[in-house]
């Protein structure tokens, strides 16, 4: 593959990021009455709202799934799938960066704030494509810088999410089902990445165990910051773990990466404290 061939289909790239982005700034100037739903378990009164902000997230993460698919089919290598379904790992983090550009999103009302967090969002969602784009060959050379870019780019957006939802005050019972999906998303697809096979499992038990922290800390007095890096660095060094065990690492090799990050999450929180 060329270096013109390490971008996907820029027309297409631009169409798909136009779209998803141009779907959220309608938030800023379209609106309707807030829908809210009450229903009643185990005795708790559980009430959710269903408003535009809500509906263009859906969408977006509808539109961000079918965008990959067809960059993906611009692909010279897009053959080497047997089946379209196997598209499906590459949709994983483009939909969790719409989640997290709209949640992030909606806990700002406009002015500068938003148009900051909106342009940053454009160029997230860009990276994220084009780094999709290139793991699509396993034997390209770029494949190993492009599967450290998505790890990377996958934790970052779930710190994000956690920042956003933190941020956003809401109900333990709402914030942590968005908590859990977004972790459960970065844990299977970096797993994938690290190990080339789903370990939908481990991806399970770590995510339920950061969904635990997440009730540990949710009232403690941390700021957003601090409680995403809490969860972001958790959730990185079980991630670890799990890859350390699966590769047979022993010894230094095993512990080294989940601890430097354990380290590094507390000093951060410390001095942003």
């Amino acid at each position: 593959m060329n270096p013109r061939e390490s971008l996907p289909d820029i027309n297409r790239l631009s169409i798909v990021a136009a779209v998803i982005m141009l779907a959220f700034a309608l938030t800023q100037i379209v609106s309707f009455p807030t829908q809210t739903f009450s229903f009643s378990f185990l005795g708790i009164i559980l009430d959710f709202s269903l408003d535009i902000q809500t509906i263009i997230i859906i969408l977006t993460a509808l539109l961000a799934a079918a965008g990959m698919d067809w960059l993906i089919l611009s692909h010279p290598d897009h053959e080497r799938y047997q089946t379209r379904w196997e598209y499906i790992r590459h949709w994983i983090l483009p939909v969790l960066t719409t989640f997290a550009i709209g949640v992030t999103l909606n806990a700002f009302t406009g002015g500068t704030p938003w148009l900051v967090i909106f342009g940053l969002g454009s160029i997230l969602l860009m990276a994220v494509l084009i780094a999709e784009y290139n793991v699509v060959s396993a034997e390209e050379v770029r494949h190993p810088l492009a599967t450290i870019g998505l790890t990377g780019l996958s934790f970052a957006l779930f710190l994000l999410l956690a920042i956003a939802v933190s941020s956003a005050n809401l109900r333990l019972y709402v914030l942590l089902p968005i908590l859990a999906f977004g972790v459960m998303m970065v844990i299977s697809r970096t797993l994938y990445l690290r190990l080339g096979e789903w370990h939908m499992l481990w991806a399970l038990v770590i995510s339920l165990i950061v969904s635990e922290i997440a009730i540990g800390i949710h009232y403690l007095p941390l700021s957003p910051t601090q409680f995403g890096v809490f969860l972001m660095g958790s959730a990185y060094a079980l991630t670890s773990v799990c890859t350390a065990i699966k590769e047979e690492r022993r010894g230094f090799a095993f512990w080294s990466e989940p601890t430097v990050m354990l380290i590094v999450m507390l000093v951060f929180s410390l001095l942003w404290g």
